[in-house]
């Protein structure tokens, strides 16, 4: 049985925590715009990943070995120290010390994507056709939502063009996130799916 381990309580920043004696927040750069891994304030979406910094602090000590736990497995299990979204509801996820003692929880929702969309690094949506000169190129980050809500996590989705001669899609550093680099001039569609969701945009490049 795990035991309950009651700390001087803090003031949590990120998901908020039950007992606020915990933080759990995404692993990204406080400067990174297109990070899709920052605090699950939303529900995570079905598929997707979301890797955490998590830290406790007590007064006096060293902070503990910390480790994750999903009170329910299929619907947020932990792998690796991340948290994959499984199917739609609610779990409990414990921050927990090695021994088992359980410093503080955080409830994580799981929701399912009804569609995706498109921005730029900046955050800037894109909504229309991109225009390209031959070697140039632009960064593309999807965001997955369920209606109205954005969810959070860390996607791996599909991208493909039609063109591949005209534009190039390279990996950024992300799994999510993409580099379309202009190749050719001529005209190509992209398109990028997380499952049944998909999006497009056209891109069009010019000498």
């Amino acid at each position: 049985m795990r035991r309950l381990l009651l700390l001087v309580p803090l003031v949590a920043c990120g998901a908020e925590s039950a007992l606020r004696q915990a933080t759990l927040v995404g692993q990204c750069s406080a400067d990174d715009a297109a990070c899709s891994r920052k605090a699950p304030l939303q529900p995570l979406a079905i598929g997707a990943r979301f890797h955490p910094d998590v830290a406790v602090s007590m007064s006096g000590t060293a902070t503990p070995n910390l480790v994750l736990t999903s009170a329910d497995p299929s619907i947020l299990a932990v792998e690796n120290g991340a948290l994959v979204a499984k199917s739609p509801g609610a779990a409990a996820v414990l921050i927990a010390t090695e021994d088992g003692a359980v410093i503080d929880f955080v409830h994580v929702w799981v929701a399912p994507i009804t569609h995706v969309t498109l921005a730029r690094r900046d955050g800037d949506l894109v909504s229309g056709s991109i225009g390209l000169a031959v070697g140039e190129d632009v960064t593309l980050v999807p965001a997955l939502w369920n209606g109205p809500q954005r969810l959070a996590g860390d996607p791996d989705p599909t991208w493909s063009v039609d063109a591949e001669a005209t534009l190039a899609i390279l990996h950024d550093g992300s799994a999510d996130r993409r580099r379309l680099r202009a190749r050719t001039p001529g005209k190509a569609h992209v398109t990028v799916a997380f499952g049944a969701a998909t999006t497009s945009v056209d891109v069009e490049v010019v000498p």
